[in-house]
Formats: structure tokens, C-alpha cells, sequence
């Protein structure tokens, strides 16, 4: 499946615009970057914290 396919189904499925998952703002620092992920989680139901964690495992390989 070529990756722009994955890109488009990703953004179907975490309804959000394609650009959004490119937009990185500023440049921030690596405890930022953790402050911010650790607020998202806090903020998730039980379905989409396990998308979540497909997600990162699938970036991670």
C-alpha cells in the first residue's frame, strides 16, 4: 500500500485534515513534547488511547 494511502486512511480515521499531521508548529523541546502528549492521553476514552497506541507502535517500528 503505497504510504500516501496510509497518510490518507490515518487522517479518515483520527478524523483530522491531512495537513494537520504535518503542521508542527514550533519548535519545541523534548520535555514540551512530553508535557503535550502526556496532556492528549489524559484526555482520551479507552477506544481512542488503544489508536493511539497502534499508531505509535506503528511510527516506533
Amino acid at each position: 500500500m503505497p504510504a500516501l494511502d496510509i497518510f490518507i486512511k490515518l487522517a479518515n480515521a483520527s478524523e483530522v485534515e491531512m495537513w494537520e499531521m504535518f503542521d508542527f508548529g514550533h519548535e519545541v523541546s523534548r520535555k514540551e513534547l512530553k508535557e503535550t502528549m502526556s496532556r492528549f492521553l489524559k484526555e482520551l476514552d479507552e477506544d481512542k488511547l488503544r489508536m493511539t497506541v497502534k499508531l505509535l507502535r506503528a511510527v516506533v517500528r
